[in-house]
């Protein structure tokens, strides 16, 4: 029985007459109960579509169709149909506390009281799994993490007690640990409640993990659709073979350059930390971390969000100043302050939103003039010589000459993100710090980023510190890696040895999370248990091991004390299992391997 029936649909913005439809006559179902995948990457109508199903697009757009139903009726937002969004915290009013967003909905949907409505919120809490419901109904939606808060979006659609729910790009902005949980939660709901899930995504790891029937999108139409075994072994059409290609990494030059055992480009550090600690209202922050980006590296930093990743980055790149532990630049101890004019441009960053870190009101040639003047080293270069620096670097970064006169709107997400980069290389940098830099990018879209930093680092030496929770993506780009857990790195060592036989339980899990472009592959996808952890991924602590609550192996003292940092040649394992003191005395000839 089909939930859900869209015969017809074609979507056109007005003032767009004589255009294209944005979305072009497309016709699809949804079985009761079922999982059913719409992927395509960005611009391809997705979303669009979604929006013209549940009726959200309002006078923005004309909307054509031949009949649009749930189970029979036409869809109404919060009655029969709910939705989920990319963005849970833009979908959450951060004013309101969370209890009251819940018990809201709960009311409007039912009509019950206040008292009956609370207790409803904290059930439906309990079923996102989320840990202590009545504390979180008392907090405000910055408080929560990104899991979190994508849980409690689910538990407000679920009390619209829809026939169908609708995700849209559900856990892109999610590490995956918790992407894996999320999933299994969706999986759940469907298989208790009956509601039927469509979801729409660009990942196809996502979609072959969730979905039983996959419809596959390309510039407004639907260009093929089957089981998710049709469409992953079986595809017809050349764009879903594209797409498949793009997402398990093809045969790129930068998984040829990872794919031995050999050491970066040069051996000194351009940055180091050493026993750095910055700590944000008592707990969450990082302590006591050391790390060191090498000359001519591609250095990964991964971890789940609130590890402490980006704190990390912005004390390398001086955003944010230190509490303890020291900088080191060329060798070169930095002061605290003034930090970032020592750098004289030689740090730059390329941040996760393209189009936010983008003036809106300044051109492309305008925003590189900027980074161009901002730099102390090149601040004597002419007007031609800023201009001729400028053309290269559009032509390094693949855009073209008369992008320089357009302001960041006209560009796609990919190309802005070229902008990006190409206004961080402008100055020559020695390091390129990449904060999630292609996270909310499709598979296509993310291979040409890839490629396209891969191959200007190798052109031009700088070394890179490149932060992702995407461990597909790191094991392909990086020479080596850092994993960070609760503040602390947990292990460091060459990727391919990292990925291939991972020591820490952390990191054993991190890779374990990530869905395969294979359905069967991707159904055997581990992450652990489907509620929230009983720990906080931020909680920075030197009294006990930051992942002892999470971890399989956890001996007695780690919940007393926290684990060094043990050294074996190239590899760095913070954990008690590599500890003499905990596992047992060695022989002088051991060779150390995992002990999990």
């Amino acid at each position: 029985m089909n939930v859900l029936e869209v015969r017809n649909l074609s979507v056109q913005y007005p003032g767009a007459q004589g255009a294209p439809d944005i979305v072009n006559n497309i016709s699809f179902t949804v079985e009761k109960g079922s999982i059913t995948g719409l992927v395509g990457e960005s611009g391809s109508g997705k979303s669009t579509a979604m929006l013209a199903v549940m009726g959200l697009l309002g006078a923005r757009a004309s909307v054509r169709h031949d009949g649009i139903t749930v189970s029979g009726s036409a869809p109404v937002p919060g009655k029969n149909v709910a939705m989920i969004f990319q963005d849970s915290l833009s979908c959450l009013n951060p004013s309101v506390k969370i209890g009251r967003q819940v018990r809201e909905t709960v009311r409007a949907r039912t009509g019950c009281t206040r008292k009956e409505a609370a207790a409803r919120a904290v059930q439906l809490l309990e079923m996102v799994g989320i840990r202590n419901p009545a504390l979180r109904m008392r907090q405000y939606p910055f408080e929560l993490s990104g899991g979190m808060r994508q849980r409690v979006v689910l538990a407000i659609a679920l009390a619209c007690e829809p026939e169908l729910i609708i995700a849209d790009e559900p856990t892109t902005a999610l590490d995956a640990v918790v992407q894996a949980q999320i999933l299994q939660l969706l999986r759940r709901i469907v298989r208790e409640t009956g509601t039927a899930l469509l979801l729409v995504s660009h990942d196809m790891g996502v979609t072959a993990a969730m979905c039983r029937d996959v419809y596959v999108m390309r510039a407004g139409e639907i260009i093929e659709s089957g089981t998710a075994e049709d469409i992953f072994y079986h595809p017809c059409e050349a764009y879903t073979k594209q797409l498949l290609k793009d997402a398990k990494g093809g045969r790129l030059r930068v998984g040829e350059a990872k794919s031995g055992d050999e050491g970066p480009a040069g051996e000194e550090a351009l940055l180091r930390l050493e026993h750095v600690t910055k700590i944000f209202d008592e707990r969450e922050g990082i302590r006591d971390i050391s790390l060191e980006i090498r000359r001519g590296e591609i250095l990964a930093l991964v971890g789940e969000s609130g590890s402490g990743k980006t704190t990390a980055a912005r004390i390398l790149t001086g955003m944010l100043r230190e509490d303890a532990g020291e900088l080191y630049h060329n060798g070169q101890v930095l002061k605290r302050g003034r930090r970032m004019d020592s750098f004289q441009g030689t740090v730059q960053m390329v941040f996760q939103d393209p189009y936010a870190s983008l003036n809106p009101c300044l051109t492309v040639r305008r925003a590189l003039l900027e980074a161009l003047d901002g730099s102390e080293r090149l601040r004597g270069l002419s007007g031609q010589e800023k201009e001729e620096r400028i053309r290269e670097i559009l032509t390094l970064t693949g855009l073209p000459q008369e992008a320089a006169d357009r302001y960041p709107r006209a560009f796609s997400g990919g190309q802005r993100q070229r902008i990006g980069i190409a206004r961080a290389l402008v100055t020559e940098p020695d390091v390129l710090v990449c904060d999630e830099a292609i996270s909310s990018l499709d598979a296509t879209t993310r291979e040409q980023i890839l490629e396209l930093i891969f191959r200007i680092q190798r052109k031009i030496g700088f070394a890179c510190l490149f932060i992702s929770h995407d461990m597909y993506v790191v094991r392909r780009i990086s020479d080596r890696i850092a994993v960070m857990y609760g503040g602390h790195i947990v292990e460091t060592g060459k990727t391919k040895q990292v990925c291939k036989d991972p020591w820490h339980p952390y990191t054993r899990l991190l890779l374990s999370a990530v869905p395969e472009p294979d359905p069967i592959r991707a159904s055997r996808m581990k992450s652990g248990p489907a509620r929230e952890s009983a720990g906080n991924p931020g909680a920075c602590t030197d009294a006990r091991c930051p992942f002892a609550d999470r971890c399989g192996y956890a001996l007695e003292c780690c919940g007393k004390e926290a684990p060094g940092q043990y050294r074996f040649g190239d590899r760095e394992v913070s954990c008690f299992l590599y500890s003499e003191e905990h596992s047992g005395r060695r022989g002088s000839t051991y060779r150390m391997t995992s002990q999990i």
